[in-house]
């Protein structure tokens, strides 16, 4: 082949994230903005990268060592596992772009792992499924955040909603949205790094022990009774669920003033239930809002400050060829 493209799909954590760090279960389910990732060989190495969202570039040589920008680093992480698992390594030139923002805390760092494990692999002759790609994903992460859970990799690999609890294989569950209701998303537009907020989640949650330990067991419960809701088709009951899981990470201290300010906005435009999504601190938050109602509560996030809002279709295909 000449040229492979690929695509694999960002994330919002419905519930559970931070949680799902110390064994407790997250709800997550693919959006429609996804991350694409084009490879074609070259004559020689070094390979080249070049990723559009973050304005970056680099060489890699053929010992893996990156030249440029280290926010691509990961690729090489990913290029090291596939060639554990018996790929061969050849120079190649790749391009990142699609409609999935990076830094916005929606798995735009897995998506992109998956999506080039997928186009390398099928340049190769042998495309990974969805476990090999949701591992290959994973090599990355650690790169980007340390001590990663495996929710975005999945996420990323598999599409639709999964139940995933780590060190388990995800399950992958036929759920949808109450019928007239949407997710919308807002981009605060705060930076953050996933693994420091993580560390300071776990440093909180280790001084408030055993007290902690209940909030775990009650995030992981939340979880259950989310599910419970959406089989039901309970919008209501799914946005107070979706409330109360947003406290509990607010009291852990994974939010912030320019978080909790667009989640009681959502709230007042008419969302059912708003929340933080992924690390926090920064990053997006998600709202469950009436079809009739989102672009109205859209217009009130931007005008609080997020970089963009607008509502996201849940449940789309996980990584795939696209050429």
């Amino acid at each position: 082949m000449r040229r492979v493209r690929a695509s694999a799909p960002g994330k919002v954590i419905l519930l559970g994230e931070h949680f799902v760090v110390k064994g407790s279960r997250a709800l997550v389910a693919s959006i429609d903005l996804r991350a694409t990732v084009e490879v074609e060989p070259r004559s020689s190495w070094p390979s080249l990268i070049v990723s559009e969202g973050l304005g970056a570039s680099a060489a890699l040589d053929e010992g893996l060592r990156v030249r440029g920008d280290p926010r691509l680093e990961p690729i090489a992480a990913v290029l090291e596992w596939l060639a554990g698992q018996g790929y061969s390594l050849a120079p190649f030139k790749a391009r990142i772009g699609g409609s999935l923002p990076p830094g916005a805390g929606l798995g735009s760092s897995a998506a992109v792992g998956a999506a080039f494990a997928l186009a390398y692999t099928a340049l190769h002759g042998d495309p990974l499924g969805p476990e090999g790609l949701m591992e290959a994903s994973l090599a990355g992460e650690r790169v980007v955040h340390g001590n990663p859970s495996g929710v975005d990799p999945a996420i990323a690999a598999y599409g639709g909603f999964l139940l995933y609890r780590r060190g388990e294989a995800p399950r992958r569950l036929d759920l949808s949205l109450p019928e007239g209701y949407v997710v919308v998303v807002a981009d605060s537009g705060i930076p953050r790094r996933t693994g420091d907020v993580v560390s300071f989640v776990l440093e909180r949650a280790e001084a408030t022990r055993p007290a902690s330990d209940l909030v775990y067991r009650a995030a992981d419960e939340l979880v259950g009774a989310a599910v419970e809701a959406l089989r039901a088709g309970d919008a209501a009951r799914l946005g107070a669920l979706m409330d109360l899981a947003h406290g509990l990470l607010a009291g852990l201290g994974a939010s912030s003033e320019a978080l909790e300010r667009l989640v009681h906005r959502a709230r007042g435009a008419g969302a059912l239930g708003a929340k933080l999504t992924g690390a926090g601190w920064g990053g997006s938050i998600i709202a469950l809002a009436p079809e009739g109602l989102a672009l109205r509560v859209c217009s009130s996030l931007e005008e609080a400050g997020a970089r963009w809002a607008r509502p996201v279709k849940l449940g789309v295909e996980g990584a795939r060829l696209e050429a």
